[in-house]
């Protein structure tokens, strides 16, 4: 198998690397980790939400989310509170800080987004959206197959099963 053109690697691989160029921002702009910068701009479209929806929307688990909420709560960018019906249940707010560090962040994130999609014509956008919804409802039924004939619960991570798949690869000489 050659790994630079087996799709699922390809896909990693971009994933990566446009996740790399987006963390810079957060990162270097504005002094977030990528867990905190997903929960903050989470909270910033569900605001107010419940930590259970947060992890819906970012694919943290929670104690990655209450990490991540600790901090921007000590920076002020968020307020937590506890559930009327269930002290059990955090709910976020996003703060006023909080709000004009996501707008000024988005912005930057968007000019990157351009740049990106300024590769390909307004036909070949609507193909590529196309394309990756449909990947990822394969995706999602390939998971849930794996849950049932694996027993497993968490769904695993693909990506670090194609990142192992690809070390291998790459150690195994091509016969």
């Amino acid at each position: 198998m050659q790994i630079d053109k087996f799709f699922p690697y390809r896909l990693v691989h971009l994933a990566r690397a446009v996740d790399a160029s987006m963390a810079e921002i957060h990162t270097a702009h504005f002094g977030l980790s990528s867990d905190e910068w997903r929960v903050l701009s989470a909270v910033a479209e569900a605001d107010p939400a419940p930590t259970r929806d947060i992890a819906q929307m970012t694919g943290l688990d929670k104690v990655a989310i209450s990490r991540a909420a600790s901090r921007l709560e000590e920076r002020g960018l968020i307020r937590r509170h506890e559930a009327r019906e269930d002290r059990r249940i955090k709910i976020l707010h996003l703060t006023n800080a909080g709000g004009t560090m996501v707008q000024d962040a988005t912005r930057i994130v968007r000019e990157r987004e351009a740049y990106l999609l300024e590769a390909l014509s307004a036909e070949e956008r609507l193909w590529v959206n196309g394309v990756i919804d449909k990947l990822a409802e394969r995706a999602e039924v390939l998971c849930e197959d794996r849950i049932k004939t694996n027993g497993r619960s968490d769904g695993g991570d693909i990506g670090s099963e194609l990142s192992g798949l690809a070390q291998e690869t790459e150690r195994t000489p091509a016969s």
